[in-house]
């Protein structure tokens, strides 16, 4: 089982246009008032995400979490194959999940790890309904989620030679083909999306890193060497690099610190006798995670 944490900032801004970021003050205490109750479900009702409880202890707000989708008939059998029972589309499921929020009250940001299981998070109707509420309690300002990027990482991949391939994309317009062939794929009429990867053959070789490494280093002329391949400029271009969790993560070359947020692995989570995780591994789990 897959058991991650996604990492997010958290900060407070005046609602006007290019508002700044303020102190995170009492921010904890407003947020433990919001998910008092906390419930939140999809405009369609298919998905579900509510709070179990809380926890506060200095900087730190803890949140237990369950989250589920409906719309689904199935048999739910044991290890020997008998049923146990018969789950119906308007049943909900519910898994256990956590969120801890580290919000020191002098500072401008704080930061938020979510609890990510087999790749099913909480965070999109979790921030949905946070930031709604949010607004309710403080108008004139909001309350900001943000990615965590790690703009470095690939820096260090790419220093310890751990970069597989490169992705190379570019959008052909209609009627203005620069690859021969692509209207036998796609009419002439609509433009067509190619995507090329470039990677060696051999298993666990890494492909040349000069190009990126004069690249990352400030020249950015060389970025016009790289989208080039075969007389052909591209539009982006991307590398897959192997981190030292050895999970994989696609950067694109132009926009470092885009894509998805920063994650750590959690370690230590313990199932209680149902086969769902402890409310206190995974908040130890979680605080391991910001460490």
């Amino acid at each position: 089982m897959s058991e991650r944490a996604a990492l997010y900032t958290v900060s407070v801004r005046t609602r006007a246009r290019g508002g700044p970021a303020a102190p995170l003050g009492d921010l904890a205490g407003v947020l433990e008032g919001i998910l008092d109750g906390f419930s939140e479900t999809s405009p369609d009702g298919s998905r579900t995400v509510r709070v179990a409880g809380t926890t506060r202890e200095g900087d730190d707000l803890f949140a237990v979490v369950q989250h589920g989708a409906r719309g689904v008939a199935a048999d739910i059998v044991d290890e020997a194959g008998a049923v146990r029972l018969r789950q119906r589309p308007d049943d909900l499921q519910l898994v256990r999940s956590g969120c801890l929020f580290r919000l020191p009250a002098a500072s401008a940001q704080g930061i938020l790890a979510v609890h990510v299981s087999n790749g099913r998070g909480i965070k999109g109707l979790f921030e949905q309904g946070l930031t709604s509420r949010f607004r309710t309690a403080r108008p004139g300002e909001e309350l900001a989620i943000e990615r965590r990027s790690e703009p470095d990482a690939l820096r260090r991949a790419v220093a310890d030679d751990r970069v597989e391939k490169l992705r190379l994309v570019r959008l052909e317009q209609a009627g203005e083909r620069t690859i021969p062939g692509v209207d036998k794929w796609v009419g002439a009429g609509d433009a067509a999306r190619i995507s090329v990867d470039v990677s060696p053959h051999s298993r666990g070789a890494r492909i040349d890193r000069a190009l990126l490494e004069r690249y990352l280093a400030g020249d950015t002329g060389t970025f016009a060497e790289i989208v080039e391949l075969a007389g052909v400029r591209f539009d982006t271009a991307s590398v897959s690099v192997v981190l030292p969790d050895d999970t994989r993560r696609l950067f694109d070359l132009a926009h470092p610190e885009a894509g998805r947020p920063a994650s750590r692995v959690l370690e230590g989570i313990v199932p209680d006798a149902a086969g769902e995780p402890t409310v206190e591994s995974l908040l130890a789990a979680l605080r391991a995670a910001l460490a």
